[in-house]
């Protein structure tokens, strides 16, 4: 499971790395690993932090808290997308099957859910509430705005993203530092 296991944690990071609209609130990241000689790493983050150091951040096409989406978005209106996603029921929208893993896509009770099972046992669960993926979405339909989005997830708690994986488990979520678990 080593092989997915960067990008999905730099993903979590930028969808979970973002302002506070209270100082209390916090970005945890916990990872186990399973094997012996493992490390085992604690991220705790207060929002507020993250909040002042977003701006100083400018690399490649990131500047100010934001970022524009790849050429190859061109001609789809995400705008549109998103709320038609938003207003529709409660479903899973996309599930595919192979020999090794079942992916799948849904919206429940305000969120986008992604679950991912592999084979192996390991197994992927990503939970974004659809508010904080409206705020990311830029007004140019084409822009990442992680300063907006980020405000919008400090107003949730619970978790985020969590990896069971016979190498490790990661779990990512937001709330008060008082209520690490």
């Amino acid at each position: 499971m080593r092989r997915p296991m960067i990008p999905l944690l730099l993903l979590a990071l930028a969808l979970t790395a973002g302002s506070a609209s209270a100082a209390d609130r916090w970005l945890h990241v916990h990872v186990q690993g399973h094997d012996a000689d493992a490390e085992e790493v604690h991220v705790n983050l207060p929002l507020s932090m993250i909040e002042a150091v977003l701006p100083t951040l400018e690399q490649h096409a990131f500047e100010a808290g934001q970022f524009r989406i790849g050429d190859e978005l061109d001609g789809i209106d995400l705008r549109e997308l998103l709320a038609a996603v938003r207003d529709a029921p409660d479903a899973e929208f996309v599930t595919v099957r192979s020999a090794s893993e079942t992916a799948r896509v849904a919206k429940e009770a305000g969120f986008l859910v992604v679950h991912v099972d592999e084979k192996s046992g390991d197994r992927v669960r990503v939970r974004i509430p659809l508010e904080v993926v409206d705020a990311l979405l830029g007004p140019d339909g084409q822009t990442i705005d992680l300063s907006a989005g980020l405000r919008r997830l400090a107003e949730f708690d619970g978790d985020l993203v969590s990896v069971e994986s016979n190498d490790e488990n990661v779990r990512i979520w937001i709330d008060t530092f008082a209520e690490i678990r």
